[in-house]
């Protein structure tokens, strides 16, 4: 990507849902709703810097796991719920990563696991027109 760009990529999957309970473990063509949204994002290795899973809930975190994905925290009960802001949950994740390791991030992916058709190739159109095709 040319010069270092610290990517912190975040999926979100709370597990509260209301409309459809379960729904990011729910399986969609013999996955997990959540799988297709980690197998995306580890494909962007070259461009994500640190991926991680905020969930608050442990069996999300154990498929996020078994499909490669890092859960380093589960989500505090605050910003757990249908109330909190995404906003929270991103800045949650953020403080979280950053003072674990000890690391400042200059941008943040915010990838949800509930768009399954959205594509690696679609992630890279984007983070690339982002960097390099902006009016300066």
């Amino acid at each position: 990507m040319g010069e270092d760009k610290n990517i912190l990529g975040v999926i979100c999957a709370r597990g509260g849902s209301k409309g459809l309970p379960g729904k990011n473990i729910k399986l969609l063509s013999g996955k997990p709703l959540i799988a297709w949204s980690i197998e995306r994002a580890l494909s962007l290795k070259d461009k994500l810097s640190k991926l991680v899973v905020s969930t608050d809930d442990i069996e999300i975190a154990d498929i996020a796991k078994k499909y490669g994905a890092e859960v380093p925290f589960l989500r505090p009960a605050d910003i757990a719920n249908s109330k909190a802001s995404k906003f929270s949950v991103w800045k949650h994740s953020l403080n979280y990563i950053e003072q674990k390791i000890n690391k400042k991030f200059d941008y943040f992916l915010d990838m949800d696991c509930t768009n399954p058709l959205l594509t690696s190739n679609d992630l890279v159109l984007f983070i690339n027109s982002f960097f390099y095709n902006k009016k300066r």
